[in-house]
């Protein structure tokens, strides 16, 4: 089901609703955002497609450039006042069915006026807008992932990892370790740290998906006079509060049994 429908002039702001699209849909997942470019696939019914994702929508983000009022349609006629115009048909649809409308402004736009609007456009005009900035366009983008998080919460994947993580580690060879992992989630990067025999060490190709989670670490071993570079390829699946992972080291001088383990978030 869709979660998150994006509404917008290709001739007025296609390019700030695609980089919004990338930031929601990493965040929320793609599955949960539409924008009709990604969306709908040849062949399909256009009015259709779009129809039946907004009724199944929770939120109706509505991307407002300079030139949304004003756009003309091939005979000249303003766009807007066009009763099939798509634009207007979403927002009138999202108004009728009480979607949650998340007015965003860029590229200098102002917010439009009631008398600018159609009939039943005109309650667009009372709902409070965001303004996102060129210069500050992440960080503008995160405050409307936190009002849109009120609507539609979150998944899993990003809310649940955030933190410190503490396990033993029983390793095949023999000793056994005490571990700390420390995520943190960055543009919904996965970094941080994490413990290997004790050292910390620095997380790499972090990844997180639904409830799983996977990255690599890498440590240095001397042997005589050599020294091997080893990578610990971790995954872990989240259920019941805690992270079971499967820990595989790749060493280079010999061959290793996965290493199976839970860990547990320390408390807030």
């Amino acid at each position: 089901m869709k979660a998150i429908f994006i509404s917008y002039r290709r001739d007025d702001s296609a390019a700030y609703a695609g980089r919004l699209y990338d930031r929601l849909s990493t965040h929320f997942g793609a599955e949960r955002v539409f924008m009709d470019v990604d969306g709908i696939k040849p062949g399909d019914d256009f009015v259709k497609v779009l129809d039946e994702t907004e009724s199944s929508s929770a939120a109706l983000v509505v991307v407002i450039g300079r030139t949304w009022l004003t756009v003309r349609s091939a005979n000249g006629g303003l766009r807007l006042l066009d009763a099939q115009d798509f634009v207007r048909r979403e927002i009138a649809a999202g108004l009728q069915r009480n979607l949650r409308l998340f007015p965003v402004l860029v590229g200098g736009a102002s917010m439009p006026q009631t008398q600018d609007l159609p009939d039943d456009l005109a309650t667009l005009a009372h709902v409070q807008a965001l303004v996102i900035h060129d210069e500050t366009f992440h960080r503008d983008a995160d405050q409307l992932i936190a009002l849109l998080e009120q609507v539609v919460p979150a998944p899993l994947s990003v809310a649940a990892f955030g933190g410190t993580w503490r396990a033993t580690v029983q390793y095949n060879w023999g000793n056994s370790h005490q571990e700390v992992f420390r995520f943190e989630l960055e543009d919904d990067e996965l970094l941080g740290t994490a413990t290997y025999v004790g050292v910390p060490q620095a997380i790499q190709d972090g990844k997180i998906s639904a409830n799983k989670i996977s990255f690599l670490t890498t440590s240095r071993t001397m042997l005589g006079d050599k020294t091997y570079e080893e990578k610990h390829r971790y995954s872990g699946k989240l259920a019941d509060g805690q992270i079971k992972f499967r820990l595989l080291t790749e060493s280079g001088y010999d061959s290793r049994l996965p290493e199976i383990f839970t860990a547990t978030r320390d408390p807030a």
